[in-house]
């Protein structure tokens, strides 16, 4: 082993090969192991010569960079794939990244960007390994497989922010935490920069995820709970860095182990999530078994939601996983809801009332209105939803008992994890 960070190279363009293999050639902590002229080749040279990076191009004739870029993440989710495009298109972004790719350079670009992505991409990949100092191998830590987990993960997400995802998940913890006083309840703040719910249930401790990057190494159950926040209700919180800078930090892989030991631990985990198609946020989307899609009734909110609805049908994601939750629901917005839920062909789970002074109040007390105002419209509808996501549960798994009383293979939550179309 030579140190060196080992890059494929891969473009169907001879001349565009060489120029960025030119540009690496004098680095000295960077050595080319290869070079490939077809998303197939890509695949191929990838298990031969297991890469830390991969430089993908997105435009290429068969199969596309993309579609490459999947299929490796699928076999070699530790090796790393900045993707290149001279389409700076946000389409390409998202399909990008949820591919499994980490970063993504616009060309033409030039060497300080290719070497600061190379370099960055490369140390955020070394964090996420462990050293079995018994064997002096490197262990890859990777979470199982979504039908063996026992917590349901409900997410909410929205494109744009505002729209009271935050207010809405840290209530509606506590409404299922009160239905069901046998089961164990986390939130998971996932906005990793900008997180709230610390403020919202007035977490005084100081203790977030970013304890996670400290202790990585030594990651385990007994780690997971030293770090989560106890509420006054019982639900534990997994709150969001002190700061962006830690946040930024975070890679969808550490996402990963966290969740590897809380969907051992908890019945139910709701998160909340940034509204944008970063790393960690595509991974918590991913790992869920619902996601609420949050709006309210304006146009910008509703023209995010329509564009997540309509890159999840995109990538064949089941429809049944995803829900409309319209938010501060009023006539004087001057837009119908059922027109909406229309527009959007989605199904509206729920509908809260607006009540901004009480969840104002509610905020700045550090007290969730379900707690400050029990009886309140607001805290109505959330024990509504609860309830309703409490059945879509229960239905679940009564399908499930069905299908192996009948000897058929057991789906688990089959029906609500992502499905991509075959190729």
């Amino acid at each position: 082993m030579t140190g060196k960070i080992r890059v494929l190279i891969v473009d169907d363009i001879a001349e565009s090969r060489d120029n960025v293999a030119k540009l690496l050639r004098f680095e000295p902590d960077i050595e080319i192991v290869g070079m490939a002229e077809s998303g197939e080749q890509a695949i191929e040279l990838a298990a031969q010569l297991d890469p830390g990076i991969i430089l993908m191009d997105v435009n290429m004739p068969g199969m596309d960079g993309i579609t490459a870029t999947s299929r490796i993440h699928q076999r070699q989710p530790n090796t790393a794939v900045i993707m290149m495009s001279v389409q700076n298109e946000e389409g390409s972004l998202r399909r990008a990244m949820m591919a499994g790719a980490r970063e993504f350079l616009s060309k033409p670009f030039s060497l300080d960007e290719l070497i600061e992505s190379i370099r960055h991409v490369n140390q955020v990949a070394q964090q996420t390994r462990r050293v079995n100092p018994e064997q002096g191998q490197t262990v890859y830590v990777q979470a199982g497989p979504a039908r063996n987990r026992k917590a349901t993960i409900i997410s909410a997400f929205s494109l744009k922010g505002g729209v009271g995802r935050s207010t809405m998940i840290a209530n509606l913890a506590i409404a299922i935490r009160n239905q069901n006083p046998d089961k164990e309840v986390a939130i998971i703040d996932g906005n990793l920069l900008h997180g709230d719910q610390s403020v919202i249930l007035n977490a005084t401790e100081q203790k977030s995820i970013a304890d996670v990057m400290r202790n990585l190494s030594n990651l385990d159950r007994d780690l997971v709970t030293d770090i989560l926040i106890t509420h006054s209700s019982g639900i534990k919180l997994l709150a969001a860095p002190p700061d962006a800078q830690s946040g930024e930090q975070i890679t969808g892989e550490h996402m990963r182990q966290v969740l590897q030991h809380m969907t051992t631990m908890f019945d139910y985990i709701l998160v909340d999530t940034r509204p944008s198609f970063d790393e960690v946020t595509l991974t918590l989307l991913d790992h869920s078994d619902k996601i609420l899609l949050v709006l309210n009734l304006e146009l910008t909110a509703i023209k995010g939601a329509k564009q997540y609805l309509e890159l999840g049908d995109l990538l064949g994601y089941d429809s049944e996983r995803i829900s409309l939750v319209i938010n501060r629901s009023t006539l004087q917005a001057g837009i119908p809801i059922d027109d909406v839920g229309n527009s959007l062909k989605g199904t509206i789970l729920a509908r809260l009332p607006d009540e901004p002074l009480p969840v104002m109040r509610s905020i700045n007390e550090g007290v969730p209105i379900i707690q400050s105002s029990p009886m309140s419209a607001l805290s109505q509808e959330f024990n509504r939803l609860a309830a309703a996501l409490g059945k879509q549960v229960l239905e679940v798994q009564e399908g499930e008992e069905t299908v192996a009383l009948a000897g058929k293979e057991k789906s688990g939550l089959g029906r609500w994890v992502p499905r991509r179309k075959s190729n």
